[in-house]
């Protein structure tokens, strides 16, 4: 990773950064690494004792993961998890040599990714406002089905959005304490003029 150019795009979910991250790397033909798409890999190379939130998430049911545990823990969970698997991404990376990558997730914590940046990184974290993340959440077809297997999606629901806000909130606060760019996506701005501003970002 010492020579390797990396463009960071971290933040909370629905905001949008999973396809920005695409259109960057499609168009300036960089590699792509997003965090998600890796975790379940990762997690069949965990032990308890060494990632014990990435192992306790693992088991989780959905009615446990929304439902009937507090948000408070619900968001340590959820952080903790992140912190352990960003050691695999690390090392994902790793392998992959000097070759520039855009890389984008929620793992991307501002205080994992701060203490890496080098003069040819370049890092933004893109979040949502609690209502535009209510609003598109609720849109996407995949959070029923799963809501379905709690014993009150209603709750589960507003659970998960509650512990998604405080997640987002922290990771805004985190990256303006390190003085590192945020974009917080409201709906105000359209997908095209979201890349203008990720693109003029990413090239000063």
């Amino acid at each position: 990773m010492q020579d390797q150019q990396i463009y960071w795009i971290g933040g909370s979910a629905c905001a949008g950064k999973s396809t920005l991250a695409k259109m960057y790397a499609d168009k300036y033909g960089l590699a792509l690494y997003a965090c998600d798409e890796h975790f379940h890999e990762h997690v069949q190379q965990i032990s308890r004792e060494q990632q014990p939130a990435m192992h306790r998430v693992s088991k989780l049911t959905m009615n446990e993961a929304f439902y009937t545990r507090e948000i408070e823990e619900q968001l340590n969970t959820y952080i903790e998890c992140f912190e352990e698997d960003f050691s695999f991404v690390l090392h994902d990376l790793a392998r992959m040599g000097e070759k520039a990558v855009v890389v984008e997730g929620n793992q991307l914590l501002p205080p994992l990714v701060a203490p890496l940046m080098k003069n040819n990184h370049r890092a933004i974290w893109i979040v949502p406002t609690e209502q535009f993340q209510w609003e598109h959440y609720s849109r996407r077809e995949w959070i029923h089905d799963i809501l379905q297997e709690t014993e009150n999606p209603g709750i589960a629901f507003r659970n998960w959005m509650k512990r998604d806000a405080l997640f987002a909130s922290r990771v805004k606060e985190e990256a303006e304490a390190r003085k590192l760019k945020v974009l917080e996506v409201d709906g105000s701005l359209s997908l095209k003029q979201s890349f203008a501003m990720l693109e003029l970002y990413f090239s000063s």
